[in-house]
């Protein structure tokens, strides 16, 4: 029986983010597979009471996610600031000066303390492959030693060098080889999506593998569209890129709508939105699946940001076909013929909107290009071909 330790920094209680969707569906191939998962993340340092250290433990190992689950220290405490210093962040600067290159925009989440605890687990266990999720981590497998034999793996989650090509003093040559030399440590690298694969493949020396975002095919309701609730759908996070699209959005588009249209917007996005709005809004939803299946449209009018768009993923699979901009199709195999309909301008992205809702031919046309192209790259057993190419 194989076994692996899988690292994922977030914390895995917050079923509210695409990474987190991804972790989760990633532990249920190996229970799926019968490999054994030992599960590395972070303390919740933050003194959240509502997703503590217990409960992700509880909820991992109680649904046979992994064996054990080590959550780590990234920080002492600060109850003397001196000795914090002399004994901690001294050694951390040092750190950081010799291992990772100042001109390079990528920040370091590392810390010893966080590197010396992970080594703590390597230390006990030998291991057939070690997963790391995000480069700013890839420095936890740098002592030898301690991986012996097992496969290294980085799953990136995203090109993190395009996060940041709007930081000031961007250094672009800089910051590409820092992330290159980062996945070069690494046996094989996961990229999310087509194009990630491809920047990947072009510059890295190691096995570049694409392993996409995976779902469930979830069971779709066959309400009738005239007797869906819900128009338009918006599902966002409360982040700068989707701050910046939902701006755009209720401040140019949606003045250009026809009175009456009915939106839901779901999510910690709703606290960022204009007072006032003739919208249902919902802060947080367990589950989407009710939400989804009395809607017609969903929405993604994204303007910036890099990678996969899960929320558009999620979408699709329940048929639904999205109105979006360019960003919206980020890491979708197909750029057209995707069950998505795109505009970057306000007045034809409201076209879109009224088009769908107004031609049942035109709403079918995508919603069947739109199951068509989830089935064929994003359902669970697709992926599971794909990881099964990597464990078996």
């Amino acid at each position: 029986m194989k076994k692996v330790l899988y690292f994922f920094p977030d914390n895995m209680g917050r079923q509210n983010a695409g990474n987190i969707t991804r972790a989760m569906y990633l532990l249920r191939y190996f229970r799926q597979r019968g490999i054994t998962v030992d599960f590395a993340g972070i303390r919740n340092e933050t003194g959240d009471q509502q997703y503590t250290d217990q409960q992700v433990t509880d909820l991992l190992q109680r649904s046979g996610l992994a064996r054990q689950v080590h959550l780590l220290p990234r920080k002492p405490g600060k109850s003397n600031s001196v000795w914090y210093f002399l004994r901690y962040k001294l050694w951390d600067l040092i750190y950081y000066l010799f291992t990772f290159p100042s001109s390079s925009s990528i920040p370091t989440f590392m810390t010893l303390k966080l590197k010396k605890a992970f080594e703590g687990v390597l230390k006990q266990e030998q291991y057939d492959a070690i997963i790391i999720s995000y480069i700013y981590y890839a420095d936890l497998v740098s002592t030898k030693q301690l991986t012996g034999n097992a496969r290294l793996i980085m799953d990136t989650h995203d090109f993190i060098t395009a996060q940041f090509k709007y930081k000031r003093g961007f250094d672009l040559g800089a910051t590409l080889n820092d992330e290159v030399k980062r996945l070069n440590a690494f046996d094989e690298v996961w990229a999310i999506s087509a194009e990630e694969r491809y920047v990947f493949g072009q510059f890295c020396k190691t096995q570049v593998r694409l392993v996409p975002m995976m779902m469930d095919t979830p069971q779709r309701l066959q309400l009738p569209l005239e007797q869906r609730p819900i128009d338009l759908i918006y599902v966002a996070s409360d982040n700068v890129h989707n701050q910046k699209a939902a701006d755009w959005f209720f401040g140019q588009v949606y003045p250009l709508l026809p009175k009456g249209i009915r939106i839901c917007v779901i999510g910690s996005i709703n606290k960022h939105l204009p007072k006032g709005l003739a919208i249902e809004q919902i802060a947080f939803a367990e589950n989407l699946d009710s939400y989804y299946s009395q809607a017609k449209i969903a929405l993604c009018p994204m303007l910036s940001g890099t990678g996969v768009k899960v929320k558009v993923i999620e979408a699709l699979s329940y048929g639904l076909p999205v109105v979006c901009t360019t960003y919206g199709t980020d890491g979708l195999p197909n750029k057209i013929d995707n069950g998505c309909l795109v505009s970057n301008d306000p007045a034809g992205y409201a076209q879109l909107i009224v088009s769908l809702l107004n031609d049942p031919e035109l709403y079918q046309q995508q919603q069947q290009l739109a199951q068509r192209l989830f089935s064929q790259y994003f359902e669970t057993g697709v992926s599971y071909k794909l990881l099964d190419e990597v464990f078996a």
